[in-house]
């Protein structure tokens, strides 16, 4: 409602009503859809597999408008309801039994929830399962022998022994079964029909026997026993098959003698009774054939991919290799026939392998092999040696009714069909592969030649339409991008041609190469241009430049690395282990690599420190330069005299560095040394006079801020000046300084004082006398200081400070930056507002020259 008020608040007043009643309108009418959506009659047409607590059973729904009714064979029951909207409303029967249900659709229709009122809180739910997914388990009941097997397929299939072997119909496949079953419900021991069904498949599972040996053909009388033997032990089970009228049936034993049974199979095993069925460890021959085939159901590699014993294949090239080869086992797996769990040994004991099938060309045999988890049982790799050779000379055979022929989409078998609907010879072998695989591989290297180019071409019209030259870069791109097509074209050759290792593995070491080849390069470059652009565009201060190039460094050394690290995995060269090692031998090449660590680690340290960055004056050692470069090793140092000083990022840390850059002020400094001649009261003005120009001058700090008459030199009177200037620039330091000392000459000359030279001098007539009236002027002006008690000594008063304070003009108002009409700097430049203190100072100072009365 905020929004649909901020949006009305955007409209003209006079439209507002309109527009609100258009939105109500728009509610009004989605509501009336979703209830008129929801009071729609859902379609409860069809089969469901259900389950309630302790049971369940396949239930086929048949509906007539909002009529539903309901059958579950399993338990003789049905159904009638009534369907209102996604609900189902009405009673279950079950012989002199009958209760009420309640059950909910979901709104994709694929499932329902639902209760029954035969306890309390009981539950019931159904997932809906197409007919197709079960009804390609065909029941035959002509012999006990065509009984057992439909019962075994329908269980099996239905995912009893947790091994899917199809995307559905568990329940359905559960109700086929039990149908084949004939058993009283005292012998279920109270058990429902589908419990029973998999104490009794429990029980079978745990046997070892070939079908061909049960009872068929001409069968004399209407009842028949089969001895089931359970491999490698003396544990026995007599199967009873039981005839009515033309139908044979599996005589369903007492519950407890089940449970016996299957008691001492497990015992003559050694395992408990309730053992969890972990198929996916390999530990027996069965669990070798589960995975392979439930592996292609799950629509993943993996399970599959593990029941194959690779150790003699390249290791470069196994994990392409065992799905191709897990793909020509299931096809020819599906020639010779539906595969029946209780026809393979499980027992995890024996060491003999398993002989699956025989063939001329081949056989498929299942062995033993130790792991670093024990025993486990896998394809040979005589088998795998020998599945294309087998699957060539059974290729015409029809797949078995039971299959749909597995991997018909598949790219590499499509390939070969085309080849061989083109000519059969392109099947012939040529060396290790067939024709059409020579063929195929040598179009797909000219095509990747022929892209290679034709991207290059467009890459270069592309930037030359940008940069309107050839840029390094792309001098680069030239020959790397079509290392890069061709390494590509070969990797999507072994994808869709299936070659045998002997070939793969160079053709894919060669594709690798060609590919870290030629991206190396371009990465090196583009590193490097990356850091360029982010120097162009931003204002880069000093240690982001330290920065950008210690990350640079990296960057190029991690492509290197990660470039043969691809190499070392593509060829299978076990780098783990040598990155292990040098965790044992890791001292010696630590020693070996410590100047080059070292510089490296000082490198950092210089950027987390700061000590300089680049395009800072500093001196280190007795060297002074600017420092243009700091990078991994070393650092970069330009000296005064314009050569290029490198240093060692670890001996460059260690210096005592003094950084000019950073300075906030500039010291100046001096000592004026006048001549002895120089009377007391005269020393007196010149140092309040210089005090005066120091604190008056705009670009001098007032404090500390000292003029003082500090002794008597061998020819000198002397007097220190210091103070710190307001500029870290060396060259404006220069021109400030200047100006100072230049008005101390002034102020010299006006108290007629003379600056003392270490030099004998002889008084004769020709030399200068000292002027008297100026020193009697400056004698005067002390004096009428001593009389108003206004002697500046030791010091200025805080007053007259603040009335002196920046009074001075600076640049001189005589310099030609003044009178050029230069713009003037705040911090440098007098303004007009010093004109005023300037003239105060003025009237004292004629006020203290005249003589007091």
């Amino acid at each position: 409602m905020r929004i649909i008020r901020s949006l009305a608040e955007l409209l003209p007043q006079a439209r507002q009503s309109t527009f609100l009643l258009l939105l109500l309108s728009f509610f009004i009418l989605a509501l009336s859809a979703s209830e008129a959506q929801s009071q729609e009659t859902a379609n409860w047409a069809g089969v469901w597999d259900t389950k309630w607590t302790g049971g369940g059973a396949q239930v086929t729904f048949e509906q007539t408008g909002a009529e539903v009714v309901g059958y579950y064979p399993l338990y003789n029951g049905r159904i009638e309801a009534k369907a209102v909207g996604r609900q189902l409303i009405g009673r279950w029967i079950e012989g002199n039994r009958q209760g009420e249900i309640l059950f909910v659709q979901s709104p994709d229709g694929s499932s329902f929830m639902g209760r029954f009122e035969y306890a309390a809180a009981e539950w019931w739910t159904g997932v809906r399962v197409g007919a197709e997914q079960y009804q390609k388990v065909q029941i035959d009941q002509s012999s006990p022998m065509t009984t057992m097997r439909s019962f075994l397929q329908a269980m099996n299939e239905s995912g009893a022994d947790n091994v899917s072997r199809n995307a559905g119909g568990g329940m359905a496949l559960v109700a086929k079964a039990a149908s084949l079953v004939d058993v009283s419900e005292a012998d279920r021991g109270g058990l429902n029909i589908g419990d029973y069904v998999h104490e009794l498949y429990a029980v079978i599972d745990k046997l070892t026997f070939r079908l061909w040996s049960l009872p068929h053909g001409q069968i004399q009388g209407n009842e028949a026993t089969a001895t089931l033997h359970q491999f490698d032990t003396n544990v026995t089970f007599d199967a009873n098959f039981r005839r009515k009228g033309d139908q044979w049936f599996i005589a369903g034993p007492p519950l407890a003698e089940l449970k016996a049974k299957h008691l001492e199979l497990s015992n003559a095993r050694g395992e408990p009774v309730d053992a969890v069925t972990e198929p996916e460890k390999l530990r027996t021959p069965r669990d070798t054939f589960k995975m392979l085939l439930s592996g292609f159901v799950s629509g993943s590699d993996e399970p599959a991919d593990s029941t194959l014993n690779m150790q003699d294949f390249s290791a470069a090239v196994r994990n392409d290799e065992a799905p191709l080869l897990a793909r020509y086992l299931k096809k020819v797996i599906d020639r010779i026939g539906y595969v029946y769990w209780q026809e393979i040994p499980d027992d995890p004991k024996s060491k003999t392998p398993f002989v699956f099938f025989q063939h001329p060309a081949g056989n498929i045999v299942v062995g033993p092999v130790q792991s670093d988890d024990g025993v486990i049982w896998q394809f040979t790799p005589e088998t795998l040696h020998h599945i294309r050779a087998l699957y060539a000379a059974v290729e015409d055979m029809p797949v078995a009714p039971e299959f749909a022929a597995f991997a018909a989409e598949d790219p590499y078998f499509r390939a070969r069909a085309l080849a061989r609907s083109i000519s059969p010879d392109l099947l012939k072998r040529a060396g290790p592969v067939d024709r059409w695989q020579w063929l195929l591989l040598g179009v797909f290297g000219l095509l990747g030649i022929i892209s290679g180019f034709l991207v290059n071409t467009v890459l270069s019209a592309i930037s030359r339409s940008w940069s309107g030259q050839a840029t390094p870069l792309l001098r680069v791109l030239e020959w790397s991008v079509r290392a890069i097509v061709l390494g590509l074209f070969l990797l999507a050759a072994l994808r869709l041609l299936g070659l045998p290792d002997i070939v793969a593995t160079p053709v894919k070491g060669l594709a690798w190469v060609a590919i870290l080849v030629g991206a190396v390069p371009v990465l090196w470059h583009l590193i490097g241009t990356i850091a360029d652009g982010y120097r162009r565009r931003w204002v880069v201060p000093g240690y982001h430049e330290t920065l950008i190039s210690l990350l640079t460094g990296v960057a190029r050394v991690a492509v290197i690395v990660i470039a043969f690290l691809l190499l070392a995995e593509v060829f299978a060269i076990p780098y783990q282990h040598v990155l292990a090692g040098l965790g044992i031998g890791g001292l010696a090449v630590a020693l070996a690599a410590q100047p080059t660590l070292q510089n490296f680690l000082s490198g950092l340290t210089l950027y987390a420190d700061r000590p300089v960055s680049v395009g800072d004056f500093c001196k280190f050692g007795e060297t002074l330069g600017t420092v243009e470069h700091i990078g991994m090793r070393s650092t970069r140092v330009r000296s005064l005299d314009r050569t290029l000083i490198s240093v060692p990022n670890s001996e460059f840390a260690n210096m005592q560095i003094e950084n000019y850059a950073r300075r906030d002020r500039m010291r100046f400094l001096t000592t004026l040394q006048l001549r002895y001649e120089t009377t007391a009261d005269q020393l007196r003005y010149v140092l309040a006079e210089l005090r005066q120009l120091l604190i008056a001058h705009p670009r001098v700090i007032d404090d500390p801020c000292r003029v003082r008459f500090v002794g008597f030199g061998e020819y000198s009177l002397d007097v220190e000046i210091f103070a710190y200037i307001k500029t870290p620039d060396h060259a404006e330091f220069l021109a400030i300084r200047e100006d100072i000392l230049l008005r101390i000459m002034k102020i010299m000359d006006d108290a007629g004082a003379q600056f003392a030279f270490p030099s004998q001098v002889e008084y004769a007539a020709e030399d200068t006398p000292i002027d008297k009236e100026k020193q009697v002027e400056a004698e005067k002006r002390v004096a009428a200081w001593r009389a108003e008690q206004k002697m500046p000594f030791p010091d200025f008063s805080t007053a007259d400070k603040n009335e002196m304070i920046d009074t001075l003009a600076y640049p001189p108002e005589d310099s030609v930056l003044i009178h050029a009409g230069e713009p003037e700097e705040a911090n440098g430049k007098a303004d007009l507002n010093h004109a005023q203190p300037q003239r105060r100072w003025g009237l004292f100072r004629r006020a203290a020259l005249q003589p007091s009365k």
